[in-house]
């Protein structure tokens, strides 16, 4: 009779967690189901090596690889005697000059007319969208380089306009429009200048890509949290389970007044390392909180970075884990919590077996959404 009832505690505890995804799901699939499915962010996501060049900066400087290093920014392709794109991208690099320099981003417009853009022409360009001298840079190189680096580096587009397509009014370079991310060392996404949506998106990333190395590894440090208090409760459940299934003894008389003593569940071994596991699982959920709430701090939400279906497994599983862990972990433990600090361990016992699967629910999720968040290749094709 106490197996299963003890199943059915289980199990309501499990067909909450069910009932939860299902309607996350059915919401997820409603809500992607009426959006526009042509949007895909192609390029976004991406690991393209720079290796070496060399750049001189509009106030005759050398830039280099070098520099490149520790530093995150956002490049756009343009020359000064281009009539329409240009002047349009690098207004649009004007609209976020001072937000890219308040979070330590910095902007790079590179000429693909380096034979006509001088280091001094660049200077007067630069003066005329006021460009600032240090967040800003206005970089040229050698031709030879320049078509190199653009086609086989950024994987870009570059070429001249044939005359016939010049006396048409197509402008004399043709090249991207496009807003290329870089980390360091490495390209690693692009986005498209036209889009006001894109470019957000690019300076919210790349805003997050500048922040300091212990921000950065908050994520990886949340997930490892997780995955450590679900280790924790499984523990705590074996040991419990290892104590329930044992065959009871019966209880000591006490001496002094010849009555039944019931047997103390604190003083076996397995309950008490029950009890350490589940307060370690408490005490790693409540540091997950607190590094999960700096991290947002810091840098904000992480949008989902991956077009197409997995969108909408990744929001089932997100929403899901929000929902239960704020309207059921957070209750429910307290709730199992203060029963066991009264030592009404059976009332215990009882609200346990539901907050156990939701808990592990919620920490298993929590491990599932950074690595979809964060390490999960993107799509082919996207």
């Amino acid at each position: 009779m106490n197996h299963r009832l003890a199943m059915k505690s289980y199990s309501l505890g499990v067909a909450l967690v069910v009932a939860t995804v299902a309607l996350s799901a059915a919401a997820c699939i409603a809500r992607m189901g009426l959006a526009p499915a042509g949007i895909t962010r192609a390029g976004e996501s991406l690991e393209l090596p720079l290796g070496a060049f060399r750049f001189t900066e509009r106030n005759g400087r050398t830039v280099t690889e070098a520099e490149f290093q520790n530093k995150v920014i956002l490049v756009s392709f343009i020359f000064t005697r281009c009539p329409l794109s240009c002047p349009r991208i690098t207004a649009v690099m004007k609209s976020i000059q001072d937000r890219a320099s308040a979070h330590g981003v910095v902007l790079a417009s590179i000429t693909v007319d380096p034979d006509y853009d001088t280091p001094e022409i660049l200077q007067a360009y630069a003066k005329r969208f006021g460009a600032s001298s240090d967040g800003w840079w206005f970089l040229r190189t050698d031709k030879s380089r320049l078509l190199e680096l653009v086609h086989e580096r950024f994987k870009l587009s570059l070429s001249e306009a044939q005359p016939s397509e010049a006396a048409q009014g197509a402008e004399a370079i043709e090249h991207s429009d496009r807003i290329a991310l870089v980390e360091g060392d490495r390209v690693v996404g692009y986005y498209d200048s036209t889009s006001p949506e894109a470019v957000e998106r690019a300076l919210a990333r790349a805003s997050r890509l500048a922040k300091p190395a212990w921000v950065k590894a908050l994520p990886k440090v949340n997930a490892s949290l997780n995955a450590l208090c679900a280790v924790f409760l499984v523990a705590g459940w074996m040991l419990i389970r290892s104590y329930a299934s044992r065959p009871r003894t019966a209880p000591n008389a006490d001496p002094t007044t010849n009555q039944q003593v019931p047997r103390n569940p604190l003083g076996d071994l397995a309950v008490r390392a029950h009890v350490l596991c589940m307060v370690l699982a408490l005490a790693t959920s409540a540091l997950f909180l607190s590094c999960y709430l700096l991290y947002h701090y810091q840098a904000g939400s992480m949008p989902y970075p991956h077009p197409g279906p997995s969108r909408i497994i990744y929001f089932t599983v997100l929403i899901s884990h929000t929902i239960l862990a704020t309207l059921g972990v957070v209750p429910l433990v307290v709730l199992t919590l203060l029963r066991a600090l009264r030592k009404e361990f059976h009332r215990h016992a009882s609200i346990a077996r539901i907050t156990f699967p939701i808990w592990f629910y919620v920490s298993v999720t929590g491990v599932l959404i950074y690595w979809m968040l964060y390490q999960m290749p993107a799509p082919l094709g996207a």
